[in-house]
């Protein structure tokens, strides 16, 4: 299993807060899994249309 760290970046003092983490726990690639998740994680973790999140898997740390 995969876990992805998601941040929410406040406004204010531009720093990250953690807020939650996903689990990816399909055992083989259907060809959009990154994508399906990073969705999830905005639906999840996303509570204002003008709200910054950052998803963190490794080395990369995605933006939404």
């Amino acid at each position: 299993m995969t876990s992805f760290t998601v941040f929410s970046v406040d406004k204010a003092h531009e720093k990250r807060v953690h807020v939650g983490t996903l689990v990816e726990r399909r055992r083989t690639d259907r060809g959009n899994n990154l994508a399906g998740l990073l969705k999830l994680a905005a639906d999840r973790f996303k509570f204002s249309p003008d709200q910054r999140i950052q998803v963190q898997f490794r080395d990369f740390l995605v933006e939404l």
